[in-house]
This record gives C-alpha cells, structure tokens and sequence, in this order.
C-alpha cells in the first residue's frame, strides 16, 4: 500500500530539513523498485517557496487546498528564528487539520513550534534543535520537551532534533513500515548512522563554559575552571569561596537552576573533550588533569554525558597535529 508522506515547508524554511527525510523515503523507492512512498511538499500561500538559503521549492499543493488531502504521514520541517515567528490562525488550523487527518505527524527540528502553537503536542513529549528547545519549554510548559534527544516518537507524534536529524527520524518511520532490514540499507546508500552512537549533547558547542551568577560565583567559576586538576570535592569548591558546601549548593540552585556538582562536572568533561580533540596523550593523564581520581572514573562520567566512550569520541573527532 502506497503511503504518502506530506511535509509543510514554510517561507525560511531549512532545505535540509525538507529535502534530507524526502531523500530517506525515495531511496526506500529505489530499492523497492515500486512507489512505496508518494512525496508531497506543502507550502503556505505560493506554489514556491523561498528556503532560507535562498533556493526556492516547488510545493505540490497549498495548505488552504487541502481540504480532502489525508497523508498517511505529516511532518512540519523548522526554519531559524522559529521562537520569534507567528503564523495566523488559518495555518495553525490548516496544520491542526492535517495532523488530525494523518496517521502520525510530527517536526524536523523548530517546526516543533507550529505544532505546539497549533495545538497538537500538548503534554507530549517531544524534541527540538538544542539551541531552540528551553525557548519551546519556556513557551509551551505543557509540553515535556528532551533537549538531548535527537528523536523522540509519544503516540502519534514523532520529533527530530534537527537538519540532519530529520534524516534519523525518516529513517525511523521507514523501520517503522517496512522493517530494519531496509532501513540498514537505506543507511548505508545514503553513508549514514542506522543508529547514531550520539545525542544531541554531543554537538552543542558553545557556552558550555559561560559564567552566569553573581559577581562572587562568577570569580568562584573562572577559578574552578583554571584549576579543575586540584579540585576534589565540592568542599574544595566552598572552601575558595568562603562557604559552606550547603551554602553553596543553595547559591548555585538560585543563580544558575543547577548543582554545584553538575556544574563542575559540565566543565570538567568540556576540557576532556578538548584534550581528545587536540592530542592523543593518554585518558590517565587527562583524568588527572581535570580533577578525576582515574581514567576508569573519568570513562564513566564521559559515557553519562556524551553516551560514548572517550577513545570512540577521539577517533571521531582528534585533529591532525602538525
């Protein structure tokens, strides 16, 4: 049975987050040699519309033409800026009325933000680009958003991270119908995970050592950073600041929403990451220069935040010395 998967591309939209999945499921054509999948693009007002790289899309049909159009699945693909866009009320119902109609809809990274002002994500749990997803929690607090997870499937609604993971959710739907068997294949036509070894956490890149707080904690943030190999225990922490560790902990709580001990651990495996970036000196000496005990210690803390081992992060990302 032929399944047709419909994705709304908004003016700006990311081309990526429309032509990646749209791939996924033609290469599920290819191999099949039959049309499991009809490919349908939906735009708002124009037959085109303008991608935010400048490339225009050539859409199938109109939002406001899809009175009897029933998708077997509907997918919203994001665009920048999401957070700060606002669509009137016929798209929101027209998107409302599609994913009714479907089988499953879902988002490719911020189109989780038209789902959620359209209605159709309430108290679902859901994910969005990292950078992007405390502004959806911030503004949608109905919904459980995972900010580390690069899909996410509650019922009906299936959400990818976002760009390239749009690419991961396509493929989960085809495993969905058509089995894992394809779903490899489809993986590695395409040189792709069938399973990425990584979470979101694994690509955010900035801020990770930003200072917030007051000016005290920010002084105590810039020693701790500079100084993680002697750091031991949070009354190490405590003890520079002139406080106790129960002080402290409340004044990490009110100034940054977080533990003095996630904090520290944050920065220590930020520095971890740089270490295997830009040498191969061993995991033993990079545990003691970050401040843990031993390289087994350090292996665990790295899986809990990166979910992979620090010698599979090396290999994926250590750069040429020269």
């Amino acid at each position: 049975m032929k399944r047709t998967i419909a994705i709304l591309a908004v003016p700006g939209v990311q081309l990526l987050d429309v032509s990646g999945p749209l791939d996924v499921f033609a290469e599920a054509n290819t191999l099949l040699h039959r049309e499991v999948y009809d490919l349908k693009i939906v735009t708002l007002e124009a037959d085109t519309v303008r991608a935010s790289s400048g490339i225009e899309v050539m859409g199938h049909l109109r939002l406001d033409d899809c009175e009897t159009f029933r998708p077997d699945t509907f997918l919203v693909a994001g665009m920048p800026n999401a957070a700060r866009r606002t669509f009137s009320h016929d798209v929101t119902a027209g998107i409302k009325t599609l994913c009714e109609r479907s089988r499953r809809y879902g988002s490719i990274c911020t189109g989780a933000f038209l789902l959620a002002e359209a209605g159709v994500l309430t108290n679902r749990s859901v994910t969005t680009h990292w950078s992007s997803a405390d502004d959806l929690a911030k503004a949608h607090p109905d919904l459980r958003v995972d900010k580390d997870a690069l899909y996410v499937a509650d019922g009906p609604v299936r959400t990818a991270a976002g760009v390239t993971s749009g690419m991961d959710l396509a493929l989960r739907l085809v495993e969905e119908d058509l089995g894992g068997e394809l779903a490899k294949d489809i993986a590695g036509n395409l040189v792709m995970f069938f399973r990425r070894p990584v979470n979101q956490g694994h690509y955010v890149r900035s801020a990770e050592l930003s200072l917030s707080g007051r000016e005290a904690l920010q002084e105590l943030q810039r020693w701790a950073i500079t100084h993680l190999g002697s750091i031991h225990s949070l009354k190490d922490l405590a003890d520079h600041i002139g406080l106790s560790t129960r002080h402290l902990n409340r004044l990490f709580q009110q100034q940054l929403n977080t533990r003095p001990g996630e904090w520290l651990e944050a920065c220590r495996i930020s520095q971890v990451k740089q270490m295997l970036e830009s040498s191969d000196v061993p995991l033993k000496t990079i545990a003691s220069a970050v401040g843990y005990s031993s390289a087994d210690s350090l292996r665990r803390a790295f899986i809990r935040q990166m979910g992979m081992t620090p010698p599979m992060y090396r290999r994926l990302h250590l750069r040429s010395v020269y």
